[in-house]
């Protein structure tokens, strides 16, 4: 990406000469003018040098950046180009973030500046917070005791109470816009993205995708949010008590194989209590203070963030909880009048919370950690016959250490045993490692041909094999760095990774594998939909009409990033037909078939290889298929 000079000329990476904004071309030397993504060294606005990407959301990309002049660290966020096409959206960023940028709580990711840079960019530089977000940390560490959530969500309402109190709805709270850190009296958490959920606002905040996804975060929007009224506070009051729920328990209170099912059980069903689901002993005022959180009606629930941070202190004072430290916790912004947590602790229990603060670290900290950790791999673990044995359903910790040799780099096998029943799939996921592009295989024992191979997330991203065709026996999961990544292998020894498997439960409303061909293709009755992935490269799913029809079309579903082909076959005739109308991230529907006899029209669907714009698999979603008469005569 070529820098831009405070005169909005863009300055050229290849040579340094000055252009015109409008330039396509250098005028020196002739190079084309990158106006691509942000890479390390290039400067933001003048004034904002990248260091290092650091990730992508819904919103845009964020990069560490330091400023030239200065040299303060600071986090650069520039939004996505669809954000900034509508001009009610531009209007609307600057009001946001400016309305955002006089925020000024300890427990809130500060605004800094904001704009539009001359290459038509929108950005927002906010303070660099050195952490990690609340979901990578429950992914990491599993459920989490009360007293940590309540010590670290007192603080978010303390945050989102001063918002509130300047007019802010957050829009948006989740995990991952929460960031923790590693403060002098214990641990800080820092709320990211006041007010840049407004944005989606129009662009269908809670609508639903021809994919079928949804724009926005559907396990913590609130019943209100969901159905489009107008919001208050008490819409991320609810978000916060889907939070506490996820932390306490290492779920959202509602799951569902679509986005669309988990929004209709948030406005129809009621969630189990905390208690029932966690794997730790939850007390009873957080059944209580979650569940007031997650009711239907606003009306029943906290009557703002403040109201929610009173009863999360309370709980902390009752309970001496003091061991958490109250650092972020007991002050809200100045002139707020709130009395800090260490008035609440009275000077007769300080004597002996001394000796329970101690109990408190070696006993409850640390026997929760090592009772809900995962194991650890053991090095090394290269070979089949040194493979680490991984039980189902077991998360374990590993690292793509040190390299084999100068050409090759570690190498992880894990060995899994599938019990179960036959016709049962299973699920294989690893997590992500920064700054290194992992794949992920599924081998039988005695092969080095993996049954599947998958590499569909690039690099500082995980891989998931979400429906793979298992049978009773001994398989290995192998992890590794891409080959062609770097020119020499990495060693990470600091990242750990994680790697998971279960065996899927069956379902008639999803696809049965393996269903690659026209012997193995699956049944289908007219009118019915089944959900189906195309999980990794070369993934074909088939299915075949059930019954007789005079006049059929088969259709698909939008897959998000896939160019879904369609070719439908009929046996009977040996006629064929390939269908690929639309690009990536649409759906697709098949001409009129006459006169289709049961078992004898089938339809094969995959992904384009040949669509560069297209990725060649989407693990993390599925897409429908189904016969249907067709319309007219």
């Amino acid at each position: 990406m070529a820098s831009i000079a405070p005169d909005g000329y863009i300055v050229c990476s290849a040579c340094g000469e000055n252009n015109p904004p409008e330039s396509k071309f250098c005028g020196k030397c002739g190079e084309v003018v990158d106006r691509g993504l942000p890479k390390p060294g290039d400067v933001i606005a003048g004034r904002y040098r990248v260091v290092a990407p650091i990730g992508s959301g819904a919103m845009g990309m964020v990069y560490r950046a330091e400023h030239v002049q200065i040299s303060k660290v600071m986090a650069i966020k520039l939004l996505h180009r669809e954000l900034q096409e509508n001009p009610e959206n531009v209007t609307r960023f600057h009001l946001e973030a400016e309305s955002a940028s006089r925020l000024n709580h300890p427990n809130t990711v500060h605004v800094f500046d904001f704009g539009r840079t001359e290459s038509g960019s929108l950005y927002i530089v906010m303070e660099y917070v050195d952490g990690a977000d609340l979901g990578k940390l429950i992914d990491k560490e599993g459920p989490m005791p009360f007293g940590r959530v309540a010590y670290l969500c007192a603080q978010v309402a303390g945050s989102v109470a001063d918002a509130h109190e300047a007019g802010i709805i957050h829009r948006d709270l989740k995990p991952e816009n929460i960031v923790v850190t590693e403060g002098r009296d214990g641990q800080m958490a820092k709320v990211l993205d006041f007010g840049l959920a407004k944005l989606l606002e129009g662009t269908a905040e809670v609508q639903v995708t021809s994919s079928g996804t949804i724009v926005g975060t559907p396990y913590y929007m609130s019943p209100e949010q969901i159905q489009g009224h107008e919001l208050d506070g008490r819409s991320d009051v609810y978000a916060m008590g889907a939070i506490m729920y996820e932390c306490l328990v290492g779920k959202p209170p509602f799951e569902a194989p679509n986005p669309v099912g988990v929004l209709s059980k948030h406005l129809s069903q009621e969630p189990l209590r905390p208690s029932s689901r966690s794997p730790l002993s939850v007390p009873a005022e957080a059944d209580e203070i979650i569940m007031r959180c997650l009711e239907k009606e606003p009306e029943r629930r906290y009557e703002s963030a403040e109201a929610l941070r009173g009863a999360l202190i309370a709980y902390l004072s009752t309970v001496g909880e003091d061991s958490w430290r109250t650092s972020g916790l007991g002050t809200r912004a100045a002139g707020s009048g709130a009395r800090r947590v260490d008035s609440l602790f009275t000077p007769k229990r300080r004597g002996w919370w001394v000796f329970a603060l101690l109990s408190t670290v070696l006993l409850g900290v640390g026997g929760w950690h090592y009772a809900t950790r995962g194991p650890s791999e053991r090095e090394p673990n290269h070979t089949e016959k040194d493979a680490n044995r991984l039980a189902e359903k077991t998360e374990m910790e590993a690292y793509l250490g040190q390299r084999l040799d100068e050409q090759t780099g570690d190498v992880d096998l894990f060995a899994i045993e599938h019990t179960g029943v036959e016709g049962r799939p299973a699920i294989v996921e690893v997590s992500s490692i920064p700054n290194m592009d992992v794949t992920l295989e599924l081998l039988r024992v005695g092969e080095q041909e993996p049954v599947v191979f998958t590499d569909t997330h690039g690099l500082g991203e995980g891989e998931r094999l979400p429906n793979v065709p298992v049978e009773p026996g001994t398989y290995l999961i192998r992890v590794r760095e891409k080959a062609d990544s770097q020119p020499l292998p990495t060693e990470n020894v600091s990242d750990e990774y994680y790697v998971r498997w279960e065996l899927r439960d069956p379902d008639p409303a999803f696809e049965r594998e393996p269903n690659d061909s026209l012997e193995l293709a699956e049944s289908l009755a007219l009118g019915t939909e089944r959900r189906a992935w195309i999980g990794w490269p070369g993934d074909v799913d088939t299915f075949c009409l059930s019954e007789d029809a005079e006049r059929v079309v088969a259709q698909v579903s939008a897959l998000s990033g896939v160019d879904l082909v369609l070719r439908i076959v009929d046996r009977r005739t040996e006629r064929s037909g390939k269908h690929d109308a639309k690009g990536a991230g649409s759906g697709e529907t098949t001409k009129t078939w006459r006169n289709a006899k049961a078992g004898l029209l089938c339809v094969e669907v995959s992904a384009d290889p040949r669509d560069d714009r297209g990725a060649s698999a989407q693990p993390d979603e599925t897409y429908g298929v189904r016969f249907i008469t067709a319309p007219g005569r």
